[in-house]
């Protein structure tokens, strides 16, 4: 099946972080130690593509998007502005 999926990577569980830093709460014990999302998906026989720049990102959701399969799109993210 043709589907592309774009997978946000900020290393975190951000929906309890976001929580915790609006409660002025020291964020706790919500880092994840996550595997190469990327790498996995090629391993399970999807095309994986890493983006860890900006600039990258409209090159591979093109890629992805013309991928005749699954495709995942793995975009590093920094969780401070997510």
């Amino acid at each position: 099946m043709n589907i592309t999926h774009v997978l946000l990577h900020n290393g975190e569980l951000g929906k309890i972080t976001k929580e915790q830093r609006a409660g002025r709460f020291a964020v706790w014990q919500t880092s994840l130690h996550n595997p190469d999302f990327s790498k996995y998906a090629a391993l399970c026989g999807a095309l994986g593509i890493r983006v860890t720049q900006a600039s990258e990102l409209s090159t591979a959701l093109e890629q992805a998007l013309a991928h005749k399969g699954p495709a995942l799109v793995e975009v590093m993210c920094d969780p401070e502005l997510i």
